[in-house]
């Protein structure tokens, strides 16, 4: 879990990890550098839960530096990030380590998600076993790519691709390339059911990203998105073809977004979730 000026709303996440009914779990927490109070009251939750572990950051390492410097210490088969205003069910890990031990070529496991704007699916990939056609998929998404995103993951794989990576438009939207380098790894299961509830509070992270979203970070996303194509050596053909939908999807999500702010409907542009 990696975890930044959170004292407002980490505890009930914190007791839904505690609740989990998968025995063999650990958590392991980084809080990045804040005065708010929250590695405190993390180190004080851990002091009454043995598997719980906490990292102090001494220096600011932002969301991606905070999340690599995780995966670098984390040990396990599985692993997943915890998002630190996300509480899960109390069967997430245990269904999701179901699913992958039953599907050994995928490498992610996810479920659905409930949230305000009620139970949010993504099915996009299910049955796929080409993994260019699965990253064409994520590359124009039509469904809430961000639900895989919060899923179960071998560690194995999230080793061979090295971590997060900013790119020209910094940390935004930098969650879906890292997940579309996972698609060309290996298949997604999904498993059908709300294991866990997106908080979009509107001082959250998601919230600072829409604030900030601009056309330069949205293209270097989608450039980013194209980088981790050609990193998996497509052939000629496949790779123009994934060039000039991701490039044609830009330029149609841009065209939305100049109507929506026409209308005085959408002042910042689209979230990356």
């Amino acid at each position: 879990m990696p975890a930044w000026n959170a004292t407002s709303f980490i505890g009930p996440v914190l007791e839904s990890l505690a609740a989990q009914t998968y025995e063999h779990l650990d958590v392991l927490i980084s809080v990045d550098l804040c005065n708010d109070g929250t590695v405190e009251l993390c180190e004080e939750f851990a002091a009454t839960h043995p598997n719980f572990f906490v990292i102090r950051q001494r220096n600011r390492l932002g969301w991606i530096g905070n999340s690599n410097a995780l995966l670098n210490r984390a040990e396990g088969d599985y692993l997943f990030f915890a998002f630190h205003d996300d509480p899960l069910e109390p069967t997430y890990v245990s269904r999701l380590v179901e699913a992958l031990e039953h599907n050994p070529s995928a490498v992610l496991a996810f479920s659905d998600m409930a949230s305000d704007r009620g139970i949010e699916s993504y099915r996009e990939l299910e049955g796929l076993t080409d993994r260019f056609e699965r990253a064409k998929r994520l590359l124009v998404p039509e469904e809430p790519w961000w639900c895989p995103n919060r899923g179960l993951f071998r560690a194995a794989a999230a080793k061979r691709l090295g971590g997060l990576r900013r790119h020209m438009g910094g940390e935004y939207g930098a969650d879906l390339p890292w997940l579309m380098g996972l698609a060309l790894l290996g298949g997604f299961v999904r498993v059908p059911e709300p294991l866990i509830f997106k908080n979009r509070r509107s001082d959250g992270l998601n919230a600072k990203f829409i604030k900030s979203s601009s056309s330069w970070k949205r293209l270097g996303v989608r450039l980013a998105c194209l980088r981790a194509i050609r990193g998996a050596r497509p052939s000629l053909s496949v790779s123009m073809r994934m060039h000039a939908a991701g490039l044609l999807h830009f330029v149609r999500e841009e065209w939305w977004i100049l109507q929506r702010k026409a209308l005085g409907n959408l002042p910042f542009g689209r979230s990356p979730e």
